[in-house]
């Protein structure tokens, strides 16, 4: 929970000044009342109408203290909360952007999204509960017991007996709703899931005539979700009637008693009145603080989640090394990997290199490992056992930041931002001026770009697949590597787009190595090496001609492709 606190740091000043004000303010309202019995024991007892408006304007003047008080209050502390709420998000979206696949898989993407909203949404309203309510509640109640005291009646045990009242419906409502909160929030998380995945899903969902089947599944998470918060909120709203209650008798039970004391002439009129504000004053910071502990079990679940998400151990660290070798050569000495829960490798003993100016390719069946190697080279996993290296050196000794700009990764799935093309671009290359975005475009072939200020929407919805991965294409292309890294890319191009575009790979640096993970062909065929795995291990390399005439499996691939090709003619 440290790590939630230290966003405040920055607003201990304007912390500070909350707390001056909330003196006043408690100051203020604790005067209140013994001007209110001042006028009545003196003013109209003895008639004397100047005392009663002299003092009058007094209590004016300390009301209006006490309102600016109040609103000066309540906008630091909506600063302070939405400063802190902006903090926290901050600190919770660098963290989890140095998250690996592994921590992801920990922690699922719908309930990061629900941690960085809801939890810190929950959080920030606390903040700004604790500063205009919590400190505001004892410090009030304090001063009010002192103040009742003052005023020597019998009448304490009936403010004592009406706080045991409230402090066991406070705990027995606690105690009852406590255990709903940490399911509420769960809830929330399977709900952003179910309504992400079916958000994903529409074109699959019509295509096979799902939706009520959805909309069913969805119903049913929405309507728990209903069911829990009912069950919490009626249990917290009989807090009201039942305060109320206990308010109104401790009045009637001061008044029944205090008369007692009045016609006895132990007790002054006056002072019965301002007893009875001192006491709701007393009961009302008890429920203040009532209201607090209420909502304290929610905002405890919420800091929990938003705690597990900072503390979350990150498996992929920086090295030492800053400095970028010439001419790299990447080798994979003896890598094996095995997903966590897995129950078996998912690759064996996997070696090969990748050399300046040379083409290697990988083939071979869907679940073989291919996209797995891939993401091991930028370190979005870390090999299980065995060595990546770089120039004979490891790269889990280089810093993520070198190793990453020695790599451009373009992933199986294109994906691109909501902007324009030319915003897209400068992903892959920050200062790139218009003309290289032009290149790399040409280099694309993405010839169906009108101007590079053409607007891509959300998820790139206004072009088709093979367009997004040719803009895909593009942004790696736009700066200059040492190793181009393309997992399965090309898929959605035809034949003569992607021809071209494999050409125009050739204008690469002679420095750079180029890794295509594919399961066509003709995407492979022209490499300098070509790794035919199955089942994690690779059982054959060689070039296209070798492994035709020598892997059967291989040359399966090969003979599979041709008869297709061949039937569609």
């Amino acid at each position: 929970m440290i790590n939630l606190v230290k966003p405040l740091k920055s607003k201990i000043p304007q912390i500070i000044l909350i707390l001056l004000f909330l003196i006043v303010q408690a100051y203020t309202s604790l005067t209140l009342p013994s001007y209110t019995a001042d006028i009545v024991n003196i003013g109209i007892k003895n008639t004397d109408i100047n005392y009663i408006i002299n003092t009058g304007i007094t209590m004016l003047v300390m009301v209006v203290i006490s309102v600016i008080a109040a609103v000066i209050i309540s906008y630091l502390s909506s600063r302070v909360s939405s400063g802190y709420a902006k903090d926290l998000r901050k600190i919770v979206y660098r963290k989890v952007l140095r998250f690996s696949n592994h921590e992801l898989n920990e922690i699922s993407r719908s309930s990061l999204i629900t941690r960085s909203t809801n939890d810190i949404n929950q959080i920030q309203s606390i903040l700004g509960v604790i500063f205009t309510t919590f400190l505001f509640a004892p410090v009030l109640g304090v001063g009010s017991v002192i103040r009742a005291f003052e005023l020597g009646t019998d009448l304490s045990w009936i403010i004592l007996v009406t706080f045991v009242i409230v402090a066991a419906i406070l705990v027995i409502i606690v105690v009852r709703v406590l255990p709903y909160f940490k399911i509420t929030q769960e809830i929330l998380d399977r709900m952003n899931r179910t309504a992400r995945e079916i958000l994903i899903g529409i074109p699959v969902i019509k295509a096979f005539v799902r939706q009520d089947t959805e909309r069913e599944k969805f119903e049913k998470t929405n309507r728990e979700f209903l069911e829990v918060n009912l069950h919490v909120y009626r249990t917290i709203f009989i807090i009201l009637p039942a305060l109320s209650l206990v308010l109104n008798v401790m009045i009637v039970l001061i008044l029944y008693f205090g008369a007692y004391d009045a016609l006895n002439s132990s007790l002054l009129t006056g002072d019965i009145i301002a007893f009875i504000q001192y006491s709701t004053m007393i009961v009302t910071s008890f429920i203040m603080m009532g209201g607090f502990l209420i909502i304290l079990p929610r905002i405890l679940v919420s800091g929990r989640r938003i705690a597990e998400v900072l503390n979350t151990e990150i498996t992929i660290t920086d090295g030492d090394i800053e400095e970028t070798p010439e001419k790299p050569v990447l080798e994979f000495r003896n890598v094996e990997y095995k997903y966590p829960g897995s129950e078996r490798e998912t690759l064996k003993d996997i070696s090969f290199k990748l050399e300046p100016g040379k083409t290697t390719a990988i083939i071979g069946g869907t679940g073989s490992g291919k996209s797995t190697i891939l993401n091991l080279i930028p370190r979005l996993q870390d090999p299980t056992s065995g060595e990546i290296l770089i120039n004979g050196k490891n790269i889990k000794d280089y810093r993520l930041k070198t190793l990453r700009d020695m790599i451009s990764f373009t992933p199986q799935k294109a994906i691109l931002f909501q902007g324009t093309v030319k915003s897209n671009m400068l992903v892959g290359k920050s200062d790139a001026t218009d003309d290289e975005i032009e290149n790399a475009l040409n280099l694309a072939q993405a010839d169906f770009i009108d101007t590079i200020d053409d607007e891509v929407t959300q998820a790139a919805s206004n072009f088709s697949g093979g367009q997004k991965q040719r803009l895909s294409i593009a942004r790696a292309l736009i700066a200059k590597h040492n190793f181009y890294l393309f997992d399965d890319c090309f898929s959605a191009l035809d034949m003569n787009t992607e021809a071209k575009v494999k050409n125009n790979l050739k204008t690469l640096s002679d420095d750079a190595s180029i890794l295509i993970v594919s399961q066509r062909i003709s995407t492979i065929k022209d490499a300098d090496e070509i790794l035919v795995i199955d089942n994690g291990e690779i059982i054959d390399r060689g070039t296209h001609e070798e492994l035709n005439s020598s892997c059967s499996i291989y040359h399966e691939i090969v003979k599979s492709q041709i008869d297709s090709m061949e039937a569609l003619q």
